[in-house]
């Protein structure tokens, strides 16, 4: 794996960032907490002088993604290549059902019974069905399932909502009393545009003039009624996280794609390019992301999404791209893997999520980051949606800088200064098959988990202790009960439980890196984890992690504590693999192909109380390593080394 960094010879990493026009050091930022829930631009009027400069860069009429059904050749060629009969199956399998119904009870359920599941697959499928049958329609072009395209554009354009149950907030939205503008609305924007520009000339014209008004007056005046008075209720424009880009990309593709006004589609266009910064700005200065792979693939896919809309329109006149910061966050990919292609699970992510083949297709087109360490970047042939699945049908279309792509240093470690996550790896030739990922950062990240100090460990291909990942969404999930739940609060993860108790969310609670060394045989990190811990008699909590990769080498993982009087002390070891005790201080953990032995070393007497765990995900087990009595100061030493 090739991976962009360099390694200075004093053993720190050293990165060149640019902040409000000046150049700082990664070094000068560290230990300090980076506030990216705090917007770069605020909700202003538009600048209408700035947009009367956009239309001139833009063409005469809008076109949206990949080629409409009229380019046969390529329509063609697709259809003989069988590779997409898939869902033109899907769409001869509904043709004989009625489109999938709208139910007040689904929807209504994130307020009857806490969850907004129901819900959310019932808007989805809806929206799925219309896809199905605008890629059956373009391979096929026999009109076939064109009425089907029309009358599930209706369906959609007159249900209650396009939002998601979990953001009606008041349910202003179900009740038909106002129109918000977020993640599910924009995609029901994106995707009846996309039909109509693919379909062209097949659909009815009265359904295109029903369907261009619902997405006018459910997206385009929302957005634009709020830039125009400053009202937050669209707070995507200001919001750091995967909202931003998200929203703007489903808003700025719709209105890109179906508005015939020059003047009009030039507003969406500044509306991009002014509030798309608090986007960037939700990423760490070293390009980290703290939402997690699966939240990644989604914002920073739409966000590449978006740049593609801008750069396209514009005829590459103004490239979202511009950034140099966009690179570090481009580069979150090869970074963050840990080996074999696992990512760890941190946050809300699912264990095991896989980067966007597109993604990757893309930042290495446009960006010339190098991807070699994903040989095979393949499309799926499923498609899923209107736009990145149409795009990935025609690749050739998607736009391409041909930057020359760089080789890195080291294959060794990825250290996020500024997030303060370091990834290990063995050497190429080692036998040590094991990586780690290691987590600092600050309880009050984007879909934070409050686990400062955690690490995640991948033995083979399999993630053998760490960090659980998401579980299902439910009212509480962004309330202030979330950290009720044991997964998303500290205790669900392999960090210290401190007289009994918990790490505190908030930016406050943080690991501050003390110190690293970074060598080929060796990498030591020591972190000061104490501030995460609402304990007045603890005087001292230090982490050290150390990861050898010599033959047989190993990983280690220190706490070196001290309170004012005596206090509990436990910590945790969170795995879905088998466990057994060996011995007093031995514990073996059996994953599907591999283990993985653990040596717990320490003065005082300890005991080691198993518990299971899912709350609704996948469970999970927490091997709680726990002092039988209280002590004013110690230490404790866990020991990971994998064998077959």
């Amino acid at each position: 794996m090739r991976l962009v960094y360099r390694i200075m010879t004093t053993g720190l990493i050293i990165f060149l960032f640019a902040i409000g026009g000046s150049i700082v050091s990664a070094q000068s930022l560290k230990n300090t907490v980076y506030d990216n829930s705090k917007p770069i631009v605020q909700v202003q009027p538009l600048d209408m002088r700035r947009v009367d400069q956009i239309v001139a860069m833009l063409p005469d009429k809008p076109f949206g993604f990949g080629d409409s059904y009229k380019n046969r050749k390529a329509w063609d060629m697709l259809f003989k290549s069988g590779k997409y009969n898939s869902v033109i199956s899907s769409a001869d399998s509904s043709l004989n059902l009625s489109f999938p119904a709208w139910s007040d009870d689904d929807y209504l359920a994130y307020w009857t019974k806490g969850t907004s599941v129901p819900g959310k697959n019932m808007l989805q499928k809806r929206l799925l069905w219309l896809t199905w049958y605008v890629f059956a329609e373009c391979l096929t072009d026999k009109g076939k399932y064109t009425r089907a395209a029309e009358n599930a554009l209706l369906e959609l354009c007159r249900q209650k909502s396009w939002v998601n149950p979990t953001h009606d907030y008041n349910k202003v939205n179900f009740e038909g009393k106002k129109y918000l503008v977020e993640l599910s609305a924009v995609s029901y924007a994106q995707h009846i545009a996309q039909a109509l520009y693919l379909l062209d000339d097949k659909i009815d014209q009265k359904v295109k003039e029903e369907a261009i008004k619902a997405v006018q007056e459910r997206v385009f005046d929302p957005v634009l009624n709020s830039i125009a008075t400053g009202n937050n209720e669209n707070f995507f424009l200001t919001n750091t996280n995967n909202f931003n880009a998200v929203c703007l990309s489903g808003t700025v593709g719709a209105a890109e794609t179906i508005i015939n006004d020059k003047t009009e589609r030039a507003k969406f266009i500044a509306i991009a390019e002014r509030y798309h910064k608090n986007g960037i700005q939700g990423f760490l200065p070293d390009g980290y992301c703290t939402e997690g792979l699966g939240y990644y693939n989604y914002g920073f896919g739409n966000f590449v999404l978006l740049r593609e809309t801008v750069y396209k329109s514009t005829g590459g006149k103004i490239d979202l791209f511009a950034d140099p910061k966009v690179k570090l966050m481009a580069e979150f990919l090869p970074k963050t893997v840990i080996i074999h292609g696992v990512f760890p699970s941190i946050g809300d992510c699912r264990p095991y999520t896989q980067p966007s083949p597109f993604i990757l297709f893309y930042v290495n087109r446009n960006l010339g980051v190098d991807i070699s360490e994903f040989k095979n970047v393949v499309f799926p042939d499923r498609p899923v949606d209107l736009a990145t699945s149409i795009l990935s049908v025609f690749p050739e279309k998607v736009s391409a800088k041909q930057l020359p792509i760089k080789e890195s240093e080291s294959d060794l470690r990825s250290y996020f200064d500024q997030a303060g996550v370091l990834t290990v790896r063995p050497a190429a030739a080692s036998e040590m098959d094991m990586g780690v990922a290691i987590k600092g950062g600050n309880n009050n990240e984007h879909h934070n988990h409050n686990d400062v100090g955690s690490f995640s460990i991948v033995v083979g291909d399999e993630v053998l202790m760490g960090d659980p990942g998401i579980i299902p969404y439910t009212s509480k999930t962004f309330g202030p009960e979330r950290y009720s739940y044991k997964t998303i609060a500290s205790y669900g993860h392999p960090v210290p439980l401190i007289a009994g108790q918990q790490q505190i969310p908030g930016a406050a609670a943080k690991g501050n890196v003390l110190s690293t060394s970074f060598t080929n045989e060796q990498d030591k990190m020591v972190m000061d984890i104490a501030s995460a811990y609402p304990v007045e008699e603890l005087k001292k909590l230090e982490r050290e992690f150390i990861y050898n990769r010599k033959h047989n080498g190993f990983f280690s993982v220190t706490d070196h504590f001290a309170f004012s009087e005596d206090q509990s002390y436990e910590t945790a070891l969170i795995t879905r693999g088998s466990w057994k005790r060996i011995n007093a201080n031995q514990i073996e953990i059996t994953g599907k192909k591999d283990k993985l032995f653990i040596t717990i070393v320490t003065k005082e007497a300890f005991e080691i109380k198993s518990e299971e765990l899912s709350e609704g995900g996948k469970p999970y087990t927490r091997l709680a390593l726990r002092f039988k009595k209280p002590v004013k100061e110690g230490t404790v030493v866990t020991i990971f080394k994998p064998y077959k």
